[in-house]
């Protein structure tokens, strides 16, 4: 009897288990054979985008704005792919075609898609709407994009920096007036490109952000006036040699050299001695760009110091570059040269062949 329990109890659990699989296995064909239809029609829906697309730029713009009349094109998976185009599409053109594909945006109703994203809780959908609106110029989004600029999110916020620049040039980088958030390479990067001018007026409020709390700032700024040769910003430039920041200090250096007028060199050589060794090696860096022959006894002297190797390295540099390889070889010939002076030496020497 217990034995005949048993046996049944068993089949029982077989036949579950069985039909367990079943089902796993149907609902992994099930989920297969939708993937596999989503993709088919991503696949076309991609096609027909593509096509309208390229025709509306071929064409000047003669084709219909609206990708699809059908529903499908109400789609939100649909919807999303076509915006996924544009953007992609308007990084690649510019000028007539660049107005076509905003247009094929507009026509086709996608603002909404990327203003809906600006209240979303996920950082990269805020993110990603923004970028979406500043690259179809959505100027209309600018206040609401403006808000974000102090978001929690490193994403969100430097998003709607490269946003605000994009819409108002210089005068979008107002929120460098209390910006807490550190600006990164790239981003100093972007938005620099971003800027097409800077306007006559703007020193005082150049010399209010390089006295800014925050270091990449002070950075970003000296990069503006780099970049944009503001002479005027000389002494502004060189007071930041003594400022307790290094990265502040070394990118001081290299502005000034850009900025260089008939006091620099002297300014480099007063101010040497003072500073810490990345600094140093930085100073000569910038003077050998300068290519001036006048700081050839500067070079000889800190390559036979007592400078760090990579100074003197820096030194050897600087007076190759004037052309005195020959002098430096003598040196490197001489029996009474230290052993660390001739390795500098024929290291630079190797490197320049």
């Amino acid at each position: 009897m217990l034995l005949s329990i048993s046996l049944h109890f068993l089949v029982i659990v077989l036949i579950s288990l069985l039909a367990v699989v079943l089902l796993l296995i149907f609902a992994v064909l099930l989920y297969g054979l939708l993937q596999y239809r989503k993709q088919v029609s991503i696949e076309s829906w991609s096609a027909e985008i593509d096509a309208v697309i390229a025709g509306a730029i071929v064409n000047g713009g003669e084709v219909p704005g609206r990708i699809n009349n059908s529903g499908i094109a109400q789609r939100p998976a649909y919807r999303r792919l076509m915006l996924e185009k544009l953007i992609s599409a308007e990084k690649k053109f510019s000028g007539g075609a660049g107005l076509i594909i905003r247009s094929l945006f507009n026509e086709n109703g996608l603002e909404k898609e990327s203003l809906s994203k600006l209240g979303q809780k996920r950082t990269h959908l805020i993110a990603g709407g923004i970028l979406e609106l500043t690259a179809m110029r959505v100027g209309k989004a600018l206040p609401a994009i403006s808000r974000l600029l102090h978001h929690p999110s490193p994403q969100v916020y430097q998003e709607a920096q490269y946003s605000v620049v994009t819409f108002n040039g210089f005068e979008g980088l107002n929120f460098l007036n209390d910006a807490q958030g550190i600006l990164s390479e790239w981003q100093q990067l972007r938005l620099l490109n971003s800027i097409p001018e800077v306007p006559p007026d703007s020193e005082g409020m150049l010399r209010e952000w390089l006295q800014s709390a925050n270091p990449s700032v002070t950075v970003f700024v000296l990069r503006i006036i780099s970049k944009y040769q503001l002479l005027n910003m000389y002494a502004d430039v060189l007071a930041l040699f003594s400022h307790p920041n290094i990265q502040i200090r070394l990118q001081a250096v290299e502005t000034l050299q850009t900025l260089e007028n008939a006091e620099t060199l002297s300014d480099y050589f007063s101010s040497y001695e003072t500073q810490p060794d990345e600094v140093k090696v930085e100073i000569i860096n910038s003077i050998c760009k300068m290519s001036d022959i006048r700081a050839a006894d500067f070079f000889r002297q800190k390559l036979l110091g007592n400078d760090s190797v990579a100074a003197r390295i820096g030194a050897a540099k600087g007076l190759h570059g004037l052309n005195l390889s020959g002098e430096l070889q003598s040196l490197a010939s001489k029996s009474c040269s230290p052993s660390e002076l001739v390795s500098i030496i024929k290291h630079v020497l190797q490197e320049k062949i």
